[in-house]
C-alpha cells in the first residue's frame, strides 16, 4: 500500500491551506501555527436557523404566465416574471462550532516578560518546522524546534470514539519540558469557561445567517433565547493522558512540567434529527459531553491505543483501494511547490495519484453513514458567513462531492446522500403542492440542515430550477448498479416514484407537438438573443467572463426544453422503469414514461458542430462558462456515449472545446468536471493538460482558493478514476484514456458497475495483468487494449466492439491474461 502525504514547511496562512480531518460527523482543522495553535472544530448538525417553509402564494400563478410567455417566444418576459415574482429566500449557512487555543510553552497567566517571549517569537527561534497530513493514517503532524526543544503535535478525529484527539510532547537536554496553556472559545453567541481539567464552549446559533455575497442586514439575527428555536450547542476538551501537572483557572487549562499531553475533544447540538423535535439545551449537551468525557477516562485507554484504534477503523475503508502512477517526486517537496511545478510542465504522475487518494480521504473524513451528507466545504467552515453559505447546491456541487465514492470503493460512504434525498423527498411533497399543485415532490438549486426545498433567490439562471431532485435521484441508481443491493433499491424506489410523479406533471406540450419543460434553465447560463452588432455591445463583459446582466433586454437564461432538463428527465424515467421492472412493480408507471419519453424533442446539434444547451442555437453570454450543464449526459450521466450515440459524443466533445477555448483556465470545479468528459471522450492529452493545471488556485489543503469549496478535489479524483477505469456503456473497460506521462502503474480495487472490483498492473503503457473479483456473479464483458482471455474461462469475442465476455461466480477472481508486445526496429 502505498503512502501519500500532504507535506509544507510552512503554517497555513489561510483556511483553503489548512489541513483536515474528521470522522463524518465532527470535523477539526489545522493550520499549524506555532507556537500558538488555533483548532477550528465543526460538528455537521450545527446551522443557523430551524425547520420552516416560506411559501409564495402567487408561484403558480405566475408559473402558468411564464410558461404562456416561453411558449410563444417570449422568453425574456417570462425570465423577468420569474426574477421579480416566483423567487424565495436564501437558506440556512452551516457554521463553526468552536476554537480550541492551543499555546506551547505557557506555564500560567501571568503576564510577564517569559509569556511574551513565548507568544512573540523573534525571526529565527522557529526551527525545522514542518506539517505533514499522513492519508495513510489520518493523522496530522506538526514538528518545530525551540531552544533546543523538539516538539511533535498530532491531531486526529476518531470514528470508534466519536471524539477528536490532540497528542503534543517535549524533547529537549532536560526532562519535562513541555509547558500548554489551552482554551476554547466560538465565535457565536456563547459563554465559555474551565472545569477541572478541560474547558469548554456553549452557546446558540443565530436564527438566521445571511449569505456573505448579500448587503442585507443584519447578516445574523438572534431572536429572544427563550422564544428562539435555533439549535445550541457544546463543545469540551479535557485532558486525559500527562505526567505533567494539570490545573486551570477559569479561564485556561495549563500542563506544567510533562513530556507529553493527551486531550480528547467531544461535541454535541440540540438537533434531533429531520423533522424530529428538541429539548436540549446547551447545559445539558455540556453535561452529556463530560459524562461521556469521565465515561472515557474511566476506561483507561491510553492514547496510543486510541490512534492504534483510529487507524484500524479507518484504514478498512482507505486500504481498499491502491494507486501507483510511478515515482512520487514529493517526497520532500511542499505539495504547494509540486502543484506550481506541475503548473509549469514538470512530470510528477503521483501528484495525480496522491489528489485521487485525497479525495477518498476526505470522503471517509466527511461522510459517514449516520453523519450529514459533504456541503460545499465538506464539513469544515471556520467563518460564520462562509462563501455560499457552505450549503448544499444541488446544480452541481454536492452531486460532485459523490461522484468517486461508488468507483473509490465507499459505497457505505454514500449513504448520507441517500438519507438527504429521502429527507427532501418527504419536504418536497409541501412545495410540490403548494408552489405547482402538483403530485410527487421537488427541490430546487439549494438546500440546508432543514431540507428547505423551495426555490431561493435573486436569478432565474440558478434559483428557479425545479430539476435538483432529478439529479439527485442519478445517484440512488449509481449505488444499485455498483452494488446490486436490491434492499435498498427497494426502500428508495418511492423517492424515484415521487420525482417522476412530479416531473411528469411539469411538461407540457409546445407548438411542434413535443413534450417540454417550460419555464426552463440551463444552470447557471445565459444566453443572448440580439444581432451581431448589439451582441458586440456586450464585449467588455463578456471578456471579463461575466454572465451579463439579468436586466439586458437581449439576455435570458429562461427558455423551454433545456438539453440538462431533457436528459435528466430521460435518465430518471429509464432508471424509474429499470427499477420497477427488478422490483416486480405495476406496468402502470413504466407505460406512462414509455409513452412520454416519445415525445421528447431530439438532441440537436448546432452551428459550430456543437451539442445544442437550449432548445435553439442562441448565443452564450458566457462562452467560457464554468457550468457545461448540456454535457450531463455525456457524465456523469451516460445517456450519450460513444457506443449508441457517437454522433452526439461528438458533438458534445466539440461543446466542451468551445467551452475551453473561452476559458481563461482549468481549474476548480469545473476544470474537475472536464477531466471526467475527456475522458469519457478519450482525450488522454486534454486529461493530462488539465490535471496539470487543476492545482493552480487549490490551497496547500487542496479547497479551491476564496471560495474555500471542496467538490473540486472530489471531482479531479473522480476524473482520475476515470481515467483509470469506465464501466457506463455496459462493460468493464480498463485504462481506457491514460496520458502518455504515465507509462507505468498499478491499481487495486477500484469498483465498476455490476459489482466488480478491479486491479491492474500496466508496464511502458501496456497492460500486464488485471484481476477482477465478482462480488454478485453475472455476465461480465471486459474491453481492454491487449486482452487476450480470462485465465480458466471459457468466454466469447465481440470482435466488433473488441469486448471479452464470461461468466461469474459471486465471491470469486478472475485473472485477465493479455497479449506480450514485442520489441520492434524500424529501418528507413
Amino acid at each position: 500500500m502505498r503512502d501519500y502525504y500532504l507535506r509544507e514547511y510552512t503554517p497555513a496562512e489561510t483556511f483553503s491551506d489548512a489541513y483536515y480531518m474528521g470522522n463524518g460527523r465532527l470535523g477539526l482543522t489545522s493550520k499549524g501555527t506555532v507556537p500558538q495553535e488555533t483548532l477550528h472544530i465543526n460538528d455537521d448538525t450545527l446551522w443557523s436557523g430551524s425547520e420552516s417553509f416560506h411559501k409564495n402564494a402567487q408561484h403558480y400563478e405566475c408559473m402558468l404566465e411564464a410558461r404562456k410567455k416561453v411558449l410563444s417566444g417570449n422568453v425574456k418576459e417570462a425570465n423577468q416574471i420569474i426574477n421579480d415574482e416566483m423567487e424565495g429566500r436564501w437558506f440556512e449557512t452551516y457554521l463553526p462550532m468552536a476554537d480550541l487555543h492551543l499555546t506551547v510553552g505557557q506555564r500560567d497567566n501571568r503576564r510577564n516578560m517569559p509569556l511574551k517571549q513565548v507568544i512573540e517569537p523573534e525571526p529565527g527561534d522557529i526551527s525545522e518546522y514542518e506539517r505533514k497530513l499522513d492519508l495513510s493514517r489520518a493523522v496530522c503532524s506538526v514538528s518545530w524546534k525551540r531552544d533546543e526543544i523538539s516538539y511533535q503535535q498530532q491531531y486526529f478525529v476518531s470514528y470508534p470514539e466519536d471524539a477528536a484527539f490532540v497528542f503534543i510532547q517535549a524533547r529537549g537536554k532536560e526532562e519535562h519540558c513541555l509547558n500548554l496553556a489551552f482554551g476554547m472559545d466560538s465565535k457565536l453567541h456563547a459563554v465559555n469557561g474551565t472545569m477541572d481539567e478541560g474547558a469548554y464552549v456553549r452557546g446558540i446559533a443565530p436564527d438566521h445567517a445571511e449569505p456573505s455575497y448579500t448587503t442585507i442586514t443584519p447578516s445574523l439575527v438572534y431572536n429572544d433565547q427563550e422564544e428562539s428555536k435555533a439549535l445550541r450547542f457544546a463543545c469540551c476538551a479535557e485532558v486525559f493522558e500527562t505526567n505533567g501537572k494539570v490545573w486551570a483557572d477559569g479561564r485556561r487549562v495549563y500542563v506544567n512540567d510533562a513530556d507529553y499531553v493527551w486531550i480528547i475533544i467531544k461535541t454535541g447540538t440540540s438537533y434531533e434529527g429531520f423533522q424530529k423535535k428538541r429539548f436540549k439545551g446547551e447545559k445539558e449537551i455540556q453535561e452529556k459531553l463530560q459524562k461521556e468525557i469521565q465515561k472515557f477516562k474511566r476506561k483507561k485507554c491510553s492514547g496510543e491505543q486510541v490512534f492504534a484504534e483510529h487507524q484500524k477503523d479507518y484504514q478498512t475503508l482507505y486500504n481498499r483501494v491502491d494507486l501507483d502512477l510511478g515515482r512520487d517526486r514529493g517526497e520532500k517537496m511542499a505539495t504547494s511547490q509540486r502543484m506550481v511545478f506541475s503548473t509549469g510542465g514538470m512530470d510528477d504522475p503521483s501528484l495525480y495519484a496522491l489528489y485521487f487518494q485525497y479525495a477518498r480521504y476526505l470522503i471517509i473524513s466527511g461522510s459517514r453513514p449516520e453523519s450529514q451528507p459533504l456541503n460545499l466545504q465538506g464539513i469544515w467552515n471556520d467563518i460564520t458567513m462562509p462563501p455560499w453559505s457552505s450549503n448544499y447546491t444541488n446544480n452541481i456541487n454536492v452531486e460532485m462531492n459523490y461522484w468517486l465514492t461508488e468507483a473509490g470503493n465507499l459505497s457505505e460512504c454514500h449513504l448520507p446522500l441517500m438519507r438527504l434525498i429521502r429527507e427532501l423527498s418527504i419536504a418536497g411533497k409541501q412545495t410540490a403542492k403548494e408552489y405547482y399543485h402538483s403530485a410527487g415532490w421537488v427541490t430546487h438549486h439549494n438546500t440546508d440542515l432543514w431540507r428547505s426545498t423551495e426555490p431561493s433567490c435573486e436569478d432565474a439562471s440558478w434559483s428557479w430550477w425545479p430539476l435538483g431532485g432529478g439529479w439527485l435521484c442519478e445517484h440512488i441508481w449509481q449505488h444499485y448498479e455498483y452494488t446490486g443491493d436490491k434492499k435498498f433499491l427497494e426502500e428508495m424506489y418511492p423517492v424515484l416514484k415521487g420525482a417522476c410523479e412530479f416531473l411528469l406533471e411539469q411538461l407540457v406540450e409546445n407548438g411542434e407537438g413535443y413534450l417540454v419543460t417550460a419555464p426552463s434553465i440551463s444552470p447557471e447560463n445565459k444566453f443572448f438573443m440580439g444581432n451581431a452588432e448589439e451582441l458586440d455591445a456586450l464585449a467588455e463583459e463578456m471578456a471579463a467572463g461575466s454572465r451579463c446582466s439579468s436586466n439586458h433586454p437581449k439576455i435570458s437564461a429562461v427558455t423551454q426544453a433545456s438539453t440538462m432538463d431533457m436528459s435528466i428527465l430521460r435518465e430518471l424515467f429509464q432508471n424509474t422503469i429499470q427499477a420497477g421492472n427488478i422490483l416486480g412493480e405495476k406496468k402502470d408507471l413504466e407505460n406512462k414514461l414509455k409513452a412520454v419519453m416519445q415525445k421528447f424533442p431530439p438532441y440537436k446539434i448546432g452551428r459550430y458542430g456543437q451539442l445544442l444547451e437550449w432548445y435553439e442555437d442562441y448565443e452564450e453570454c458566457t462562452p467560457g462558462m464554468g457550468h457545461i450543464s448540456h454535457l450531463y449526459p455525456v457524465y456523469p450521466s451516460s445517456v450519450i456515449n460513444e457506443e449508441k450515440t457517437p454522433e452526439l459524443l461528438e458533438a458534445a466533445r466539440k461543446s466542451l472545446e468551445r467551452r475551453m477555448l473561452h476559458e481563461k483556465k482549468e481549474s476548480d470545479w469545473p476544470g474537475a468536471w472536464r477531466v471526467s468528459l475527456m475522458a469519457r471522450f478519450k482525450n488522454s492529452l486534454e486529461c493530462g493538460h488539465i490535471l496539470k493545471s487543476i492545482g493552480e488556485n487549490f490551497g496547500c489543503g487542496l479547497l479551491t482558493k476564496g471560495s474555500q469549496q471542496i467538490d473540486a478535489i472530489f471531482g479531479t479524483g473522480a476524473g482520475v478514476k476515470e481515467m483509470l477505469l469506465q464501466s457506463h456503456q455496459g462493460y468493464v473497460e480498463i485504462l481506457p484514456c491514460i496520458p502518455v506521462d504515465w507509462p507505468d502503474g498499478n491499481f487495486q480495487g477500484l469498483c465498476a458497475r455490476g459489482g466488480y472490483e478491479v486491479s491492474a498492473v500496466w508496464k511502458e503503457g501496456q497492460l500486464q495483468s488485471a484481476v477482477i473479483f465478482s462480488k454478485n456473479g453475472g455476465n461480465c464483458r471486459v474491453k481492454a487494449v491487449g486482452l487476450k482471455k480470462v485465465e480458466g474461462m471459457e468466454g466469447t469475442w465481440d470482435e466488433t466492439h473488441k469486448i471479452y465476455k464470461f461468466v461469474t461466480e459471486p465471491g470469486k477472481e478472475y485473472h485477465l491474461l493479455f497479449e506480450c508486445r514485442q520489441q520492434k526496429e524500424y529501418f528507413v
